[in-house]
This record gives C-alpha cells, sequence and structure tokens, in this order.
C-alpha cells in the first residue's frame, strides 16, 4: 500500500511532464534519463530535509505539515493550470535539446519538492519516495513521444493537471485521518 501511495503521488506531480508532449516537443531516451536523474536527485534531497525536519517534530505535527504541503501543492497545480494559456500551434513537432532538458528537468523537479518532503515527513524512506519519480518520469516522456500525435488532436487543455490538483488536496487531507 505504501509503494501505492508514492507512485500515485509520482504520478500525480508527474502530470505537468505531459505538457511538454501536448506542446509537440519530443524527448530523446538520453534527454528523457537526463530528465528523470534530476526528479530523482531533487526528490531524493528533499526527502532526506523531510527526514531531517521530522526528527524535531512528534507524529501529529509532521501529519499535518505533510497534508498541507500535498493541500497546498494541489491548489498550486489547479491555479497554475486555469491561469495558462493554450497554445494551439500543435503541427510542427520539436526536439529537446540537452540544455532544455536540464532547464525543462530542473523545472519539473522542483515541483516535486513539497511532495517529497511530505512523504518522508510522516515516514518514507528518501530512496523509496524518490525512485517513482524516476520511474514515472522516463514512462511518461517515453510513451509520450508514442502517443505525440494523437494527443496533440485531442486537444485537452490543463483537465488532467486540474484533476490531479483536486486529487492531491485528497491525498492530503486524507493523511490527516490516518
Amino acid at each position: 500500500m505504501q509503494l501505492l501511495y508514492l507512485f500515485l503521488i509520482a504520478i500525480l506531480n508527474s502530470i505537468d511532464n505531459l505538457g511538454v508532449g501536448i506542446a509537440g516537443i519530443k524527448v530523446k531516451f538520453s534527454k528523457n534519463l537526463l530528465i528523470a536523474f534530476l526528479a530523482f536527485a531533487v526528490s531524493f534531497i528533499a526527502s532526506l530535509s523531510g527526514q531531517f525536519i521530522s526528527t524535531f517534530l512528534n507524529d501529529e505535527e509532521c501529519s499535518i505539515i505533510s497534508m498541507l504541503l500535498l493541500v497546498l501543492m494541489g491548489i498550486k497545480m489547479i491555479y497554475s493550470s486555469l491561469s495558462k494559456k493554450q497554445n494551439d500551434n500543435f503541427d510542427k513537432v520539436k526536439e529537446l535539446s540537452y540544455k532544455d532538458a536540464f532547464s525543462i528537468g530542473i523545472a519539473l523537479a522542483l515541483d516535486d519538492i513539497s511532495s517529497s518532503v511530505s512523504s518522508a515527513l510522516i515516514g518514507y524512506s528518501a530512496f523509496m519516495v524518490s525512485l517513482p519519480y524516476f520511474i514515472i518520469s522516463l514512462a511518461i516522456f517515453f510513451s509520450g513521444n508514442f502517443a505525440l500525435r494523437f494527443i496533440t488532436k485531442l486537444n485537452i487543455g490543463n483537465k488532467p493537471t486540474i484533476l490531479a490538483g483536486l486529487l492531491m488536496i485528497i491525498i492530503g487531507i486524507s493523511q490527516f485521518f490516518e
């Protein structure tokens, strides 16, 4: 059940990775690996920070902080999704450079900090928190390359990110009642 929780959090946080595919950008495997490694590294460091913080707080305080971080992350996801303008220029598929892959990897990984700290606060190991981010990131970009043409024709806009934000809020609130 704990592993399922960690993968669900990683999937919800990685929904924005789909934005790269929806924007019509193809990600080669080596660049995908770079992005996934950055997600792992940032998540690992954030988890270690959460474990360190948890040594100074009791279990209830850790649960409350964890809940607040996840709820705030969900609200941020919904807000940023609703405030983005949609780009209708999907005709041209671009390829990601290494410099862009590094920048995107850092930006996407920074989104994972609060949930990584949150998961560590409630007792998950840094490695087990970070591994799902690595796997999910690889999977999303790998499958995204194959689904790129189909996804861009759907014009689904920001609906997946809004749903992910709502689920993040629900998971955060449910932590408080465990």
